[in-house]
């Protein structure tokens, strides 16, 4: 303690010890008012009020432009549900909401795979009495027989499952079918009243599950277009007349509004065979106090609230092709205080036609909306439509009319179960569809490469080289032909082909997914729907849960752009080096 006892003298100052010092004191200054009412201060009272006025008379804001406030809004609308269907140019369906559209347009057969197979005949066991459950068991293990599928070896997942079913357990399939031929007591030598029962609860738990038996290929699915077909409509709009949307390339896994077009007026679909009761359009008339729309960083219009540091307008980098970026720029720094919400439910499935709205501002006027893009020869030029019905038929379809589908917001999505790559070959002046990925007999998608057999070496010769006179591809590339459109020689289409069979013995391809194989001899694809990019279309498992609680599961089909060209190096009249038997 001697140091900090001791005197300190006037050389010691300057050292280092004494440069920082060991105490550091903070000041705050705080005002002291004067009196404790804030009245007056929160009056935000202004000393030269004419300096204002002239501000805003050079600002142009005393010309009484966007004076008045909207405090009333009457909107007057006509809605009609969507009550009929059409898939791929077939007969009208009747429709109703209680099915997601994608559902309805996309679902096909749930194919039989192995886990479904045991389950559902570990599921007919159980409905069994206890008493002859080991009878039945042995009769049907016996009478259905899980059988082996050539492709198992090569599918390490499938070939253990099979072998541990296939010796304590059978083909639940071809018991439903006996149960559908009205066999299945006599195939088990059992009696029908323990049966049929256990047979019944498959049936339904196979309709639950999988829904029901679906036309393979699917109903709305255009095999030449690679793309789903449906048209669907109301049964009478708001003039007497009836509003047929189609959706005629569909292939992008979601159905929205967006995705239909108004056809043409003289089109219209034929009332469903069950004679349904056609519904009444229902007309709406709704009264709304108009709320200023907001958005992130838009200047507050109170004066004791601090702006939102988030968004900064004054550094948006612009370019002079980002029309988006700089017409929501102008909006909400020129426009933003005009721009006034107003709140409107709409049932799904429904298309509104908005007949008028009517807006009543502070000054008692009132002013009636017409559509943005509604027809007028002097303004032409500056029709402009969002969330609107458009298609050929103009006169009808002018901004009035929205439509809100019955379709999905979220789903969920297995791994592709089978994909199948579209791609031109110009070499080869032909199209090739490569199939990438195939069911497996679990049910999952697999690589078609896994399931190919390896080609066999050639034999050794004594010259150490042989003659070929043309290569091949791998078994999953299939050939695309181009073939003349009846009675055109300038327009084409691609037909389905075939490799020539190879090896000793012949080995003749096969096509494992259902893409390629669904469609009987000749099947065509029109030539434009392979583009130089490519396409791929794939299969995927879909489940999702519909707003009245229902779960749904179905097998949907989706066409994304390609990998480009491809080229398959066939070659012709080679000479290759083989091993030596010497």
């Amino acid at each position: 303690m001697k140091h900090f006892t001791e005197v300190i003298k006037n050389e010691k100052v300057l050292e280092k010890i004494f440069r920082v010092p060991a105490i550091t004191a903070y000041n705050r200054l705080e005002g002291r008012p004067r009196t404790v009412d804030f009245g007056r201060s929160l009056r935000a009272e202004v000393r030269d009020a004419l300096w204002y006025l002239t501000r805003q008379w050079q600002l142009g804001e005393l010309q009484a432009e966007d004076a008045a406030s909207p405090i009333d809004a009457r909107l007057a609308t006509r809605g009609a549900a969507f009550d009929r269907v059409s898939f791929a140019g077939g007969p009208t369906q009747p429709y109703d909401d209680t099915t997601p559209l994608e559902v309805a347009v996309e679902r096909e057969r749930f194919p039989w795979t192995l886990p479904a197979r045991i389950e559902a005949a570990e599921l007919f066991l159980r409905g069994v009495p206890a008493g002859v459950r080991a009878t039945v068991g042995a009769a049907a293990w016996a009478k259905f027989p899980l059988d082996a599928d050539p492709d198992w070896p090569r599918e390490p997942d499938a070939q253990v499952l099979y072998r541990l079913a296939a010796s304590r357990s059978f083909d639940g399939e071809k018991l439903l079918a006996s149960h559908k031929a009205g066999t299945l007591a006599a195939d088990l030598g059992a009696v029908a009243g323990d049966v049929e029962p256990a047979a019944d609860t498959v049936a339904d738990w196979r309709t639950r599950i999988f829904g029901a038996e679906q036309p393979h290929p699917p109903r709305a699915w255009l095999p030449d277009r690679l793309a789903y077909d449906v048209r669907i409509s109301t049964a009478a709009t708001a003039n007497g007349e009836q509003a047929l949307l189609t959706a005629p390339r569909y292939a992008a896994g979601r159905l929205d509004w967006y995705a239909f077009d108004a056809a043409p007026s003289h089109m219209e679909l034929a009332a469903p065979e069950d004679n349904s009761p056609v519904p009444a359009p229902e007309v709406e008339a709704l009264s709304f106090v108009p709320t200023a729309a907001s958005f992130p960083g838009m200047p507050n219009p109170r004066f004791w609230e601090m702006e939102d540091r988030r968004i900064n307008f004054g550094s948006l980098n612009a370019k002079t092709t980002d029309h988006l970026l700089l017409i929501f720029a102008e909006m909400g720094l020129i426009y933003g205080n005009d721009w006034f919400v107003i709140p409107f439910e709409m049932s799904v499935n429904t298309l509104c036609e908005v007949m008028g709205l009517v807006v009543t501002d502070v000054f008692g006027d009132r002013t009636l909306i017409p559509p943005a893009n509604a027809p007028a020869a002097e303004n032409n030029w500056q029709s402009w439509s969002f969330f609107s019905v458009t298609g050929e038929s103009h006169d009808d379809w002018r901004g009035r009319f929205f439509w809100l589908p019955a379709s999905l917001t979220s789903v969920e999505e297995s791994e592709p179960l089978e994909a199948v790559s579209f791609a031109r070959d110009e070499m080869a002046n032909l199209a090739w569809a490569v199939e990438d990925t195939v069911p497996d007999g679990t049910g999952k998608g697999i690589e078609t490469r896994l399931l190919i057999p390896d080609e066999p070496s050639p034999p050794p010769t004594i010259a150490g080289v042989r003659y070929v006179l043309g290569t091949t591809v791998p078994e999953n590339w299939v050939p695309f032909l181009p073939e003349h459109l009846p009675g055109s020689i300038a327009d084409i289409r691609l037909r389905r082909g075939a490799m020539p069979s190879h090896g000793q013995p012949p080995v003749q391809p096969r096509r494992r997914g259902e893409l390629l194989k669904e469609m009987p001899a000749p099947f065509y694809i029109a030539e434009e729907e392979v583009p130089e990019s490519g396409i791929v279309v794939s299969r995927r498992a879909q489940r999702a849960r519909w707003y009245d609680g229902r779960t749904y599961l179905w097998i949907g089909r989706a066409r994304e752009t390609g990998r480009g060209a491809a080229s398959s190096g066939l070659r012709f009249d080679q000479i290759d080096d083989v091993p030596s038997s010497t």
